[in-house]
């Protein structure tokens, strides 16, 4: 939030929540994942709700909501910023597009947003150990974000790609499911 106060002269407030499943609504939950990787996805929508928040000078805090299931950890992330018009939506994980204005690189202050890369590279870094990155937004309301994570640790393993046919041949192949890097009905094996 220093980086928002620096660029926008304040920040809203952050409301943040948990839910386990032991029912416990004020205990932590416990992940299986790379921190650096979480640390990135989190900060990423976290960063994105404040400026939106900020630049539709909302009263409003952004909320975050941690839900720990018996499958999956969900992270929540809901501002009542701006929101993003539907036909912008197919763009927001591609590589070097930005709802932010483009950043002035010689600036004292670093930017904060504007390059391209934050929430393709979270969704990428979701997506490595079976989680997935979901965006909500509706135009002069705000948007929502949820990061989906594997509870169970033999549930999370890696998703690598595949580059080429000499990398294929080191992989048994297994079960195959739609491939996410590519638009269209496509497949791509699952490795054993």
């Amino acid at each position: 939030s220093s980086g928002i106060n620096a660029e926008y002269g304040g920040c809203p407030d952050i409301e943040i929540s948990t839910i386990s499943k032991k029912g416990n609504r004020e205990g932590g939950v416990t992940v299986v994942y790379i921190a650096s990787h979480l640390h990135h996805m989190v900060f990423e929508l976290v960063k994105n709700a404040l400026r939106a928040t900020v630049e539709a000078e909302s009263k409003h805090s952004v909320k975050v909501l941690i839900v720990e299931g018996e499958k999956d950890i969900s992270i929540m992330v809901q501002d009542r910023g701006v929101g993003i018009p539907m036909r912008l939506h197919d763009h927001l994980f591609d590589y070097h597009y930005s709802t932010a204005p483009e950043p002035d690189i010689h600036s004292r202050i670093p930017p904060l947003a504007g390059f391209g890369y934050g929430l393709p590279l979270s969704r990428l870094y979701a997506r490595y150990l079976n989680g997935n990155i979901r965006l909500m937004s509706m135009e002069g309301y705000g948007t929502s974000a949820v990061i989906y994570l594997q509870t169970l640790s033999e549930e999370a393993g890696e998703v690598l790609p595949l580059f080429n046919k000499t990398s294929q041949a080191k992989y048994q192949i297994g079960q195959m499911v739609q491939d996410w890097n590519v638009a269209g009905p496509t497949s791509r094996p699952i490795w054993s």
